[in-house]
């Protein structure tokens, strides 16, 4: 029976397999140490974020005090407008820790899926009985992406929990703003889940499914940002000269025209080789999730009118696309090769 192909899965009998997947990696103690680690780097991060975000908040205090003062108008000019410090700061630290270390988390629980399996030949014995191949492979991955989605649960409870301890008060724009964040850490984790799923399926062992997949990581976290830095350099050319003091309100125009379409070109190029990188889909994403309360702010504190949930998606919709694309690739090459697995 697990030669053959059925035409519709047994969702019961993938729900078993998945539920036993998440129970193994939950007493697994390899994968307990490493979320143990994800955790202290976690706390030492909201530790950091907490501290500047007081920082932040005394400087905004004391300009608005500066601006209430004031009575030179130039004083005024340069302590006008402070931006409002966002508890966000605190809860996108979870997102640069998750950056760093979320792939090696995501690389552990999915390197042995299939060749841990097959070199202790549990493997052959789990499908001589009445279940398909494609039954277990699925239940195999939906029980590890429960496990990344439970793990990337946890450190957002921590800022939570952090976050009320200090009695900050959350937005629900900024619970918005934290959700997304949050989703696109699942979709950061299960691209490189799919790629440690897809090298365990080719195989014999899993210290070499463990090796491709980390030659993967380092390959987009630091090769591919590298070749986009330079790309963009060489594409963009030299960067325009600052013009002297004495220059005429023209040639003072033409810089700032030529240096806006310097950035334009050298943005536009780093932007389009990181689309390719989970590394630098989540990281864009996370900055430009940063970088959203600054708009809602004004002098004073006053709110302005802050962009909808249709708008926040569409600034980043290309990223959103390759982080989905990446592990849907990787796990259906993994799946095709499971299919066609010779266990003799």
């Amino acid at each position: 029976m697990s030669g053959d192909v059925p035409m519709t899965i047994d969702l019961s009998r993938v729900a078993i397999i998945a539920r036993k997947e998440f129970a193994d990696h939950l007493t697994d103690r390899t994968f307990l140490l490493m979320l143990v680690l994800f955790g202290i780097l976690t706390v030492l991060a909201l530790e950091q974020g907490l501290a500047g975000y007081t920082r932040a908040m005394e400087w905004y205090v004391t300009v608005l005090e500066r601006t209430a003062h004031s009575v030179s108008s130039e004083a005024s000019l340069l302590t006008s407008s402070p931006n409002l410090p966002s508890v966000l700061w605190i809860f996108l630290s979870v997102g640069n820790t998750l950056l760093i270390f979320g792939p090696v988390l995501a690389i552990a629980v999915g390197f042995d899926l299939i060749s841990g399996e097959r070199s202790t030949r549990s493997l052959r014995t789990l499908l001589s009985r009445p279940v398909y191949r494609d039954e277990v492979i699925t239940g195999k991955a939906v029980g590890g992406t429960a496990v990344l989605v439970l793990a990337s649960v946890v450190p957002y409870l921590l800022a939570l929990g952090a976050v009320l301890v200090a009695g900050l008060t959350i937005t629900p724009y900024d619970a918005m703003i934290v959700a997304l964040c949050w989703g696109a850490g699942v979709l950061y984790l299960l691209a490189y889940f799919g790629v440690a799923v897809a090298f365990s399926a080719f195989s014999e062992d899993g210290g070499r499914a463990l090796a491709w997949a980390m030659a993967i990581f380092i390959l987009f976290s630091t090769i591919v940002p590298a070749v986009a830095e330079d790309t963009a350099r060489s594409a963009a050319g030299p960067i325009p000269e600052w013009p002297p003091d004495d220059a005429p309100p023209d040639e003072i125009q033409r810089y700032l025209e030529e240096r806006s379409s310097y950035y334009a070109t050298y943005n536009g190029v780093r932007n389009t080789i990181l689309t390719l990188s989970p590394n630098g889909n989540y990281e864009t994403l996370i900055q430009m999730l940063a970088d959203l309360h600054h708009g809602g702010d004004t002098a004073g504190g006053a709110v302005a009118e802050l962009p909808g949930l249709d708008e926040v998606l569409g600034r980043f919709w290309q990223n959103i696309v390759g982080l989905i694309a990446f592990p849907t690739i990787f796990l259906a090459v993994a799946y095709v090769r499971f299919m066609r697995i010779d266990l003799r």
